[in-house]
């Protein structure tokens, strides 16, 4: 009897501690080139999906009347990392950049990420971006 159960609790335990390490994210990497412009404002950028938890965004903000910003958020579902903003440039200076990782603990990491340029008082423009492309909404 002591023979038979040993087998069974040393699988139940295997069980359980796997139950407990969150799934690993199983998409392949992707680099993604997003841009958008209001105007003669203008951003454009790249995300980088990896084949884990995380998506990368880097960017710039180029203003050319008033102060412009870019925020960013990851979507998995309903899961989201951010939002996250970039400082604002101003006019007539350089090119305001940002960099952000987002991050979602959830099997296939982050599956959507969505660009919002904004001026100080309203949301601009807006782009949704997967691993299969970017569209504005």
């Amino acid at each position: 009897m002591r023979r038979t159960l040993m087998p069974v609790a040393a699988t139940a335990v295997a069980m359980v501690a796997l139950g407990a390490a969150p799934a690993h994210a199983t998409a392949s990497a992707v680099y993604m080139d997003f841009g958008m412009s209001y105007g003669a404002t203008t951003t454009s950028g790249t995300i980088h999906f990896t084949d884990g938890y995380t998506a990368s965004v880097s960017a710039a903000v180029h203003a050319v009347s008033g102060p412009k910003r870019i925020c960013v958020t990851g979507w998995n579902g309903d899961a989201h990392d951010g939002p996250y903003c970039s400082a604002y440039d101003e006019p007539g200076g350089s090119n305001q950049g940002f960099s952000k990782e987002l991050r979602i603990a959830l099997p296939g990491g982050v599956q959507e990420v969505t660009i919002f340029l904004n001026s100080d008082t309203a949301t601009l423009k807006k782009e949704k971006c997967t691993r299969n492309g970017c569209s504005l909404f």
